[in-house]
């Protein structure tokens, strides 16, 4: 069983190239050697040397030859997406959703179930269940699984392959990704949720957006995935992306109180409990309330007909959102900033009032280069994002 390498610094020259060219086969085939030589920058004879491999291996098929501007006309090849199939799990703070997926990315097989509550064990099991589950369903043969990457909630310690939830939802210490690999005889490692999600929405959605080489994903305000000059950025501890400072109510960080830039929010900006604290002084809303809860969902769906409180309450967590994401606009100057983790369903009305406090609060200059987009792959970001981070491992180490 071959460990899968996820972190760009690790990885060798051979194994950069390798990545290099294969992506850009997924991305833009079918095309020939030449057409790779100009995307890669990489010489024709190395372009044709790490093909021909490819071709031998069964990674890249040879497709047929292109149109000749003239003299011989070129080969072009594409990739081999039935090569092999990766799992992306997410292990979120309510459901654990896991898909199976082809080398082009494309979900083959998905499945998903609430998360136990009770303790980590229970946890444990749903996942491994959910995860023979998909590759049941899709009929492909295990020996084809190329390895399963969980994205996950909470504080990730890779060496340990353990996960600290900070939300109130059991941890779990015991080394998951060692069960997962003993359990389907697979390589199997573990990544933060919002960074996954960065990844897969850099891999899959951000065509429509030319050039940039930097990018920051909120995962609504509670995390951030990090991508620097293409590269995933996980810090020295493999914890980066934390958007916040530890609070307490001993140590009040400033006399903003919940829509303090700098503390823990929770996955709806607290927009549910805004809605509650409403319907208590008496505010007449659309806005269903079900046993003292208030779903994000159905707070846009009451925006959608107008409900004056949902707009409120939107609007006010895309500026206080906004708040935090100048600041790391103004730290780190992104060329982009996708906003996900589910309250991009919220629609212009977020992102607008978003784009405005970014505007007040981030300096002109990093203002200006940032482009603020909704993400894009909507529930399956962090399982589709964790999946393509195995396909990653699988091109760099072809």
């Amino acid at each position: 069983m071959k460990n899968l390498s996820i972190s760009e610094s690790i990885l060798s020259d051979h194994e950069r190239k390798n990545l290099a060219i294969l992506e850009t086969v997924r991305k833009e085939g079918p095309l020939s050697r030449t057409d790779i030589s100009k995307t890669t920058k990489f010489n024709i004879v190395t372009v044709s040397n790490y093909i021909n491999s490819f071709i031998k291996q069964g990674l890249v098929l040879e497709k047929g030859l292109d149109a000749s501007s003239g003299g011989r006309r070129p080969e072009i090849v594409e990739l081999n997406p039935s090569f092999g199939y990766v799992v992306g799990v997410d292990l979120s703070l309510e459901r654990i959703s896991v898909v199976l997926a082809d080398l082009s990315a494309r979900i083959i097989s998905k499945a998903s179930a609430p998360r136990p509550r009770e303790d980590a064990e229970g946890v444990v099991n749903a996942l491994l269940d959910l995860i023979a589950e998909v590759i049941k369903k899709s009929g492909k043969e295990h020996t084809k699984v190329r390895g399963v990457c969980v994205g996950a909630s909470g504080v990730i310690d890779k060496e340990a392959g353990t996960i600290h939830c900070t939300e109130g939802t059991t941890s779990i210490y015991v080394p998951l990704a060692t069960l997962i690999e003993q359990k389907f005889d697979v390589p199997a490692f573990i990544e933060n949720d919002a960074t996954a999600a960065s990844y897969g929405e850099w891999c899959l959605s951000l065509g429509h957006v030319a050039d940039i080489k930097s990018m920051i994903y909120m995962y609504s305000g509670v995390g951030c995935g990090i991508i620097i000059d293409g590269e995933i950025y996980h810090g020295s501890s493999g914890s980066a992306g934390e958007p916040s400072i530890k609070w307490s109510e001993e140590k009040p960080l400033c006399d903003q109180g919940p829509a303090c830039a700098l503390m823990p929010w929770v996955l709806d900006l607290g927009m549910g409990q805004q809605v509650l604290d409403a319907v208590k002084r008496g505010t007449q809303t659309k806005i269903a309330v079900t046993d003292g809860v208030v779903e994000m969902e159905d707070i846009f769906r009451a925006a959608r007909d107008n409900d004056p409180l949902a707009m409120e309450v939107i609007k006010r967590a895309g500026s206080n959102l906004g708040m935090k994401v100048a600041f790391i606009v103004n730290l780190l100057n992104p060329g982009v900033v996708m906003i996900g983790g589910g309250i991009e369903q919220a629609g212009s009305l977020l992102i607008d009032s978003l784009k405005k406090a970014i505007r007040d609060y981030a300096f002109d200059e990093m203002a200006n280069a940032a482009k603020i987009v909704p993400a894009r792959l909507g529930d399956d970001s962090v399982s589709l994002g964790s999946a393509s981070l195995v396909i990653r491992g699988v091109f760099a180490q072809s």
